[in-house]
């Protein structure tokens, strides 16, 4: 059932990489009753996937290890490797893309239908060749500061990354202005943005505002922007009987 049937207002979480510091954010997610995506690159562990971000070293999980820590949630593409996809070949892409896929099927026993562009990358020819791979979205970087309901799903615009200045007065205005059409807070990052920002309790805040509301779906990317996402995922804690 689409959700858009018994709400008006959908909420979303969107982290990538499949990094260490995923297990802290999933408890604390858990603990509120939400529901994240994780993009996930099926060729990169512990042993080559690890990586800079500021002065910090970022370790990733190997892959079946995320299995237990992502239960209740999605998991979607984010390739193979992480390449810029713009500076591929079309064969390229579809490897990345479909090799990803299928570690994903194998592994967590679902077919993913989304996927988080790495480094935000894309242009109309990788659109156009999702498109022909049967990806259903595609989450971009851009800030859209926004509710609305898009309509094209292969550039989707999330509502802004977890420490946008807005963000509190975003999240006031989702849950207090009347919805007279469907509004959805979608809200992006990196988990371990957190350890190197040492604001854990940034997150904790966002999870609080939004948790217990039963006026508001809690769902992942599958479940909120896809008529077909309770293929994908049981319903979450807001959903109403």
């Amino acid at each position: 059932m689409n959700w858009t049937e018994l709400y008006q207002k959908a909420v979303t979480f969107s982290y990538d990489d499949g990094v260490l510091q995923d297990l802290r954010l999933v408890g604390i997610l858990n603990r509120y009753g939400l529901k994240g995506t994780f993009n996930v690159n099926s060729g990169l562990g512990r042993k080559n996937g690890s990586f800079t971000y500021g002065n910090d070293s970022v370790g990733r999980y190997d892959f079946a290890e995320l299995v237990p820590i992502y239960a209740g949630h999605e998991v979607a593409m984010h390739t193979v490797s992480h390449p810029r996809l713009t500076d591929l070949g079309r064969s390229d892409i579809i490897f990345e893309i479909e090799r990803d896929r299928r570690a994903i099927e194998t592994v967590f026993g679902t077919r993913p239908i989304g996927l988080a562009y790495p480094f935000g990358a894309y242009d109309d020819r990788v659109v156009a060749i999702l498109k022909d791979l049967g990806v259903t979205y595609a989450r971009t970087v851009e800030t859209e500061h926004s509710f609305r309901f898009q309509t094209d799903l292969l550039r989707y615009r999330p509502t802004c990354h977890h420490n946008d200045p807005a963000l509190f007065d975003l999240i006031r205005a989702f849950l207090d202005e009347p919805a007279s059409e469907p509004r959805i807070l979608s809200i992006w990052g990196h988990s371990y943005e957190f350890d190197a920002d040492r604001n854990w309790d940034r997150f904790e805040t966002i999870c609080r505002l939004l948790a217990d509301r039963d006026d508001v779906f809690t769902g992942s990317n599958a479940e909120v922007l896809s008529d077909c996402g309770n293929q994908f995922g049981t319903a979450s804690k807001g959903m109403k009987p």
